[in-house]
Protein backbone atom coordinates (compact mmCIF):
# COMPACT_ATOMS: atom_id res chain seq x y z
CA UNK A 1 0.00 0.00 0.00
CA UNK A 2 1.25 3.48 -0.75
CA UNK A 3 2.01 5.72 2.17
CA UNK A 4 0.14 9.02 2.56
CA UNK A 5 1.00 11.88 4.91
CA UNK A 6 -1.71 14.20 6.13
CA UNK A 7 -2.00 16.94 8.72
CA UNK A 8 -5.10 16.82 10.93
CA UNK A 9 -6.32 19.24 13.55
CA UNK A 10 -6.39 18.28 17.22
CA UNK A 11 -10.15 17.68 17.32
CA UNK A 12 -10.01 15.12 14.52
CA UNK A 13 -7.02 13.39 16.11
CA UNK A 14 -8.87 13.21 19.43
CA UNK A 15 -11.89 11.62 17.73
CA UNK A 16 -9.72 9.12 15.83
CA UNK A 17 -7.94 8.13 19.06
CA UNK A 18 -11.34 7.54 20.69
CA UNK A 19 -12.29 5.23 17.82
CA UNK A 20 -8.94 3.46 18.14
CA UNK A 21 -9.31 3.01 21.89
CA UNK A 22 -12.65 1.18 21.51
CA UNK A 23 -11.58 -0.97 18.55
CA UNK A 24 -9.49 -4.05 18.02
CA UNK A 25 -8.18 -2.70 14.68
CA UNK A 26 -4.93 -0.85 14.16
CA UNK A 27 -4.91 2.94 13.99
CA UNK A 28 -3.73 2.91 10.36
CA UNK A 29 -6.56 0.50 9.43
CA UNK A 30 -9.16 2.76 11.09
CA UNK A 31 -7.81 5.82 9.29
CA UNK A 32 -7.76 3.92 5.99
CA UNK A 33 -11.42 2.91 6.46
CA UNK A 34 -12.39 6.50 7.32
CA UNK A 35 -10.68 7.82 4.20
CA UNK A 36 -12.38 5.15 2.07
CA UNK A 37 -15.81 5.98 3.50
CA UNK A 38 -15.18 9.70 3.03
CA UNK A 39 -14.18 9.11 -0.58
CA UNK A 40 -17.35 7.11 -1.26
CA UNK A 41 -19.53 9.80 0.31
CA UNK A 42 -17.82 12.54 -1.70
CA UNK A 43 -18.14 10.54 -4.91
CA UNK A 44 -21.84 9.92 -4.22
CA UNK A 45 -22.48 13.64 -3.66
CA UNK A 46 -20.63 14.58 -6.82
CA UNK A 47 -22.61 12.12 -8.94
CA UNK A 48 -25.88 13.32 -7.40
CA UNK A 49 -25.07 16.94 -8.21
CA UNK A 50 -24.09 16.25 -11.80
CA UNK A 51 -27.27 14.31 -12.60
CA UNK A 52 -29.87 17.01 -13.41
CA UNK A 53 -32.77 14.56 -13.45
CA UNK A 54 -32.04 13.33 -9.93
CA UNK A 55 -31.52 16.90 -8.75
CA UNK A 56 -34.87 17.92 -10.22
CA UNK A 57 -36.60 14.93 -8.62
CA UNK A 58 -35.15 15.85 -5.24
CA UNK A 59 -36.32 19.45 -5.65
CA UNK A 60 -39.83 18.27 -6.57
CA UNK A 61 -39.97 15.97 -3.55
CA UNK A 62 -38.92 18.86 -1.32
CA UNK A 63 -41.58 21.12 -2.84
CA UNK A 64 -44.29 18.47 -2.47
CA UNK A 65 -43.31 17.92 1.15
CA UNK A 66 -43.42 21.65 1.77
CA UNK A 67 -46.88 21.96 0.21
CA UNK A 68 -48.19 18.97 2.13
CA UNK A 69 -46.95 20.47 5.39
CA UNK A 70 -48.61 23.78 4.53
CA UNK A 71 -51.89 22.03 3.72
CA UNK A 72 -51.71 20.11 6.98
CA UNK A 73 -51.13 23.33 8.92
CA UNK A 74 -54.08 25.04 7.24
CA UNK A 75 -56.44 22.11 7.81
CA UNK A 76 -55.33 21.78 11.41
CA UNK A 77 -55.96 25.46 11.95
CA UNK A 78 -59.40 25.20 10.31
CA UNK A 79 -60.28 22.22 12.46
CA UNK A 80 -59.07 24.00 15.61
CA UNK A 81 -61.08 27.12 14.78
CA UNK A 82 -64.25 25.15 14.09
CA UNK A 83 -63.93 23.09 17.26
CA UNK A 84 -63.15 26.12 19.45
CA UNK A 85 -65.90 28.40 18.10
CA UNK A 86 -68.80 27.20 20.27
CA UNK A 87 -71.04 30.19 19.64
CA UNK A 88 -71.43 29.58 15.89
CA UNK A 89 -71.51 25.79 15.56
CA UNK A 90 -73.06 23.04 17.58
CA UNK A 91 -71.73 19.46 17.35
CA UNK A 92 -73.95 18.47 14.41
CA UNK A 93 -73.07 21.55 12.38
CA UNK A 94 -69.34 21.01 12.90
CA UNK A 95 -69.52 17.67 11.12
CA UNK A 96 -71.49 19.24 8.25
CA UNK A 97 -68.94 22.04 7.89
CA UNK A 98 -66.05 19.55 7.89
CA UNK A 99 -67.84 17.41 5.28
CA UNK A 100 -68.32 20.51 3.12
CA UNK A 101 -64.61 21.37 3.42
CA UNK A 102 -63.63 17.81 2.46
CA UNK A 103 -66.03 17.81 -0.50
CA UNK A 104 -64.77 21.18 -1.75
CA UNK A 105 -61.16 20.04 -1.36
CA UNK A 106 -61.83 16.86 -3.36
CA UNK A 107 -63.59 18.82 -6.10
CA UNK A 108 -60.65 21.22 -6.25
CA UNK A 109 -58.09 18.42 -6.36
CA UNK A 110 -60.00 16.53 -9.04
CA UNK A 111 -60.38 19.74 -11.06
CA UNK A 112 -56.65 20.43 -10.78
CA UNK A 113 -55.69 16.90 -11.81
CA UNK A 114 -58.02 17.08 -14.85
CA UNK A 115 -56.43 20.35 -15.98
CA UNK A 116 -52.95 18.79 -16.10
Amino acid sequence: MPRVVSFLNDEIMKNIKELYKDSDKSLSRIISELVDIGYKVKQHHETQQTDPIEKRKAELKDKHTEYLLRIMAVTTDIYRCIRNEKSKYNEELIDEVLDTIVTNARIFINGQSENK
